[in-house]
């Protein structure tokens, strides 16, 4: 079945892209990069410090979450996958019916910053959460293929997923910092509040998100390989690793999404700790630095999609190859790139995912995440 191909200015059944919509998509990543980030930079501090709990339990929790982020994923996507035959998947979409219900659950959210309950409580909220986180952010990836095959419109969609991930960055900075200031930084309330304040945007933006966004048809999906169960699926998906370890641009990729991602929540983690206990600096410092590294990553990933999209991906890598601007061009590169747009983001690596044949979108939007379960601690 020929598939529907979208204009320049429309995405798929006829409906146009506007700027309502792709800020609706980009806001999206406030769950994406905010809240992750609020928890790299502080949530083990908060631990150890309110919570009574030890560094090694602390880092269990995060490690027992890994796991079962590892776990999530896939199941996710393959539920995904398959949830649009079902009653409510063909009466709210198969991917925006979990963005529904997800509405409410962001309130959850706070849930984490309470202090002096038992490991256990931390243990199991933490898990609930990385659950509700996935079972949004699964569906969530994959709708900039639902809504558009245009290259140039799905580039800009993930640009301001992009934008949007450093703004949420930003947040997760400032709003804590505002409330240390306020309440001091041998209190706990200014991290439950930043819980609650940053729950109420997340309902925000993930509303947005739902009321602007769209399916495609189930008749335009093409369907590549008979129908399997989940086992089976899971299983031919595993096998299905391996191979891709034969393709040079997956293993580069790859390369590129581990080392910036582990590198990035590696930072993340041990920042707080090193500016706090090391150089016996205020909790308000780690906050006003991690604003200014926000904004520096949103002017850069600003520039670098601009760039992307007006030059090209490879004219934009390699400017000045073999010539006397290489090296400059090599620094900017190292600066600038591993805190824009990471190589698994990019529009035109996640469509050649969506079409590799034998699987589905919901699941090869998971595949990266396999390689580098939850966080780095």
């Amino acid at each position: 079945m020929a598939r529907y191909t979208a204009s320049a200015s429309e995405g798929l059944q006829g409906r146009p892209i506007l700027l309502r919509h792709q800020l609706a998509y980009g806001g999206g990543n406030l769950l994406g990069s905010g809240a992750l980030a609020i928890s790299g930079a502080w949530l083990l501090y908060f631990y150890t410090t309110f919570c009574g709990l030890t560094l090694i339990e602390a880092s269990f929790i995060f490690s027992v979450a890994s796991i079962i982020d590892a776990i999530s994923n896939p199941l996710m996507g393959y539920l995904t996958d398959n949830f649009g035959k079902t009653r409510l998947g063909k009466r709210f979409g198969r991917r925006r019916f979990f963005l529904l219900i997800g509405i409410p659950l962001m309130m959850f959210y706070p849930l984490l910053w309470v202090e002096g309950l038992s490991f256990w409580y931390y243990l199991s909220t933490y898990v609930v959460f990385e659950i509700i986180y996935t079972s949004i952010m699964v569906p969530y990836e994959t709708l900039a293929t639902e809504m558009t095959d245009d290259f140039s419109l799905r580039s800009k969609l993930t640009g301001y997923k992009a934008i949007f991930g450093k703004l949420a960055n930003f947040l997760a900075a400032f709003i804590p910092g505002q409330f240390i200031l306020l309440y001091g930084k041998d209190s706990a309330t200014p991290f439950f509040l930043t819980g609650l304040t940053y729950g109420a945007i997340l309902i925000v933006a993930i509303s947005c998100l739902w009321l602007c966004s769209w399916e495609r048809e189930r008749g335009e999906e093409v369907e590549t390989s008979a129908k399997k169960g989940l086992l089976s699926t899971l299983l031919s998906l595993a096998k299905d690793m391996r191979s891709t370890f034969y393709l040079r641009v997956f293993r580069k990729h790859l390369g590129m999404y581990l080392c910036g991602f582990g590198a990035e929540w590696l930072f993340a983690s041990i920042f707080t700790y090193f500016v706090i206990f090391v150089l016996q600096h205020d909790p308000a410092m780690v906050a006003g630095l991690n604003s200014l590294n926000s904004i520096l990553q949103l002017i850069s990933t600003a520039l670098f999609i601009g760039l992307c999209v007006k030059k090209g991906l490879q004219q934009t890598l390699y400017p000045g190859a073999g010539d006397r601007h290489f090296r400059g061009s090599a620094v900017y590169l190292a600066v600038v790139f591993p805190s824009t747009v990471r190589p698994g983001d990019s529009a035109d690596v996640r469509h050649y995912r969506a079409v590799r044949p034998g699987y589905r979108r919901g699941l090869l939007y998971t595949l990266d995440r396999l390689h580098l379960p939850g966080r780095c601690r």
